[in-house]
């Protein structure tokens, strides 16, 4: 096991998936070994293979609160929410210190509409690392779930005052201000975010519909092309609204959005 490790750590995953398999021929119920190698093949994004592993590990040690939460990364991989959840959730009761997984699961509750809960989770995460931005963005994405753009924008705001650099409060501002129809200034918003985090699905989703309602198509499909490289699945309707947080008059522009542009990121078909 010891062997195993510093591998990893030496990025020689081959040697140490190899170490950890002896372990297993050691001792058959070694859960840390089927952890090990499920985490060596999710960084190596053998998906499968690791949901194999981390369920092994979960079968001979059930209270390894760390295999659930490699099940859950698999599960958010796969795009599989309610399984992510409910692996999140037994990581959670099984070890109440793992903040990063109290995040996860809050993401996922706020997206399901569930902000009472998330909000209690985000708090307890924002009062042990108060720099944790991500989980300071999710609380105030619970202020725009449920309509409160003032205090959001105040909150969004904040943030960018404090942190000028970084991405979270530009992405909520950007969201902020498109729900109140500043296309122009949730573009510059949106840019100022990409400019830190070039890969945000939701701020390339944001453009590409701002950029459509602003007539400006060439520009919109280009945003939209370059969203489906990070969200292949960011030509369902159901995940384009998630990115850019729907509420009820949106429904309609992004349904006919998708329906008019879904080709520009329809796979080539085989010669």
């Amino acid at each position: 096991m010891a062997l195993g490790r510093a591998y990893f750590a030496g990025a020689e995953e081959d040697k140490a998936a190899a170490e950890y398999e002896k372990a297993l021929k050691l001792n058959p119920k070694e859960g840390e070994a089927y952890l090990a190698l499920g985490q060596i093949r999710f960084f190596q994004r053998r998906y499968a293979q690791a949901a194999e592993n981390f369920q092994q590990a979960i079968q001979v040690s059930p209270n390894l609160a760390p295999a659930y939460a490699g099940m859950a990364q698999v599960f958010i991989q796969q795009g599989r929410s309610a399984g992510a959840r409910n692996m999140l959730e037994k990581v959670v009761a099984l070890d109440p210190q793992d903040w990063q997984s109290q995040y996860q699961l809050a993401v996922l509750l706020n997206e399901a509409g569930e902000a009472g809960s998330a909000t209690d989770l985000l708090e307890k995460v924002t009062r042990l690392h108060p720099d944790f931005l991500p989980a300071q963005e999710q609380l105030v994405m619970g202020l725009v779930r449920r309509g409160d753009l003032k205090q959001a924008s105040a909150k969004a705001s904040a943030l960018i005052a404090e942190q000028p650099q970084a991405a979270e409060g530009h992405r909520l501002l950007a969201l902020i201000l498109r729900k109140q129809h500043d296309l122009e200034g949730a573009l510059a918003e949106a840019a100022m975010a990409l400019g830190s985090e070039p890969d945000s699905a939701s701020m390339l989703a944001l453009q590409a519909i701002s950029l459509w309602q602003l007539k400006r198509k060439k520009d919109a499909l280009a945003a939209f092309r370059q969203a489906a490289k990070v969200e292949p699945k960011v030509g369902t309707a159901e995940v384009f609204c998630r990115l850019v947080l729907c509420d009820a008059p949106d429904i309609g522009t992004v349904s006919d959005f998708l329906h008019r542009n879904r080709w520009v990121i329809a796979p080539t078909p085989e010669p």
